[in-house]
């Protein structure tokens, strides 16, 4: 556990664990489908199957063992949360999205399977074979801005070089997880505008708000 002080708060940062779960799922609904660049542009939090069913994709990643929490170290309140996974290159890669599928979720899936495929990591990176995927980092409105990213970031990154993971992998909707990310020494290795992806119709699919204008892939060697 560490414990992380500055002049305005303190707070630790934790594993989560499965008993977790409905925190976190308190958390996601708060903060993260509201806020999270192509979540809002889509309206995604009205649309309650497609609500449910990326809360559980959310909280399926904690099963990988490798997620981690800033808890404040005064009242015990769940600030922050990375969810983490392993990905391996002996695993076949999962696709999320079907393109023939019309819900806000499954817009969501596609874009990231299609930036999962053109960016083809263990292509680009042949003596890679595992490494740590920060699939999701949200931190509550109230303490952003307080180094709370980063902290989990550094925290996940310890705990990858720990297991030996060779690669730490991270899908960036937000123009500030990609700030944070290139802060921290993640080299981007994959860019979309959002003005360019558009449905069959030819029809932009994401309409995000500035700054948020491009979703991005970061990558660091450990």
């Amino acid at each position: 556990m560490n414990d992380i002080k500055n002049n305005k708060v303190s707070f630790n940062i934790v594993p989560i664990t499965d008993n977790d779960k409905q925190i976190m799922r308190n958390s996601l609904r708060q903060y993260f489908f509201r806020d999270e660049p192509l979540c809002a542009s889509l309206g995604l939090i009205k649309e309650k199957e497609s609500l449910i069913q990326f809360e559980n994709f959310c909280t399926d990643l904690i099963k990988y063992g490798v997620s981690f929490m800033a808890i404040s170290a005064e009242t015990g309140e769940m600030m922050g949360a990375a969810l983490n996974s392993t990905v391996c290159r002996s695993n076949e890669i999962k696709q999320y999205g079907d393109e023939n599928k019309s819900s806000k979720y499954n817009d969501i899936m596609v874009i990231l399977d299609k930036a999962g495929r053109e960016t083809d990591v263990f292509g680009q990176y042949p003596n890679i074979d595992r490494m740590m995927e920060l699939k999701i980092i949200t931190v509550n409105e109230e303490y952003r801005g307080l180094g709370i990213c980063k902290a989990l970031i550094n925290k996940s990154k310890e705990l990858a070089l720990e297991l030996g993971y060779q690669m730490m992998y991270v899908e960036c909707s937000s123009h500030f997880t990609a700030k944070a990310a290139e802060r921290l020494g993640f080299q981007c290795i994959y860019s979309l505008s959002y003005l360019d992806y558009v449905n069959k119709q030819g029809e932009v699919v994401f309409k995000t708000q500035p700054p948020h204008t491009i979703f991005k892939i970061h990558v660091l060697l450990l």
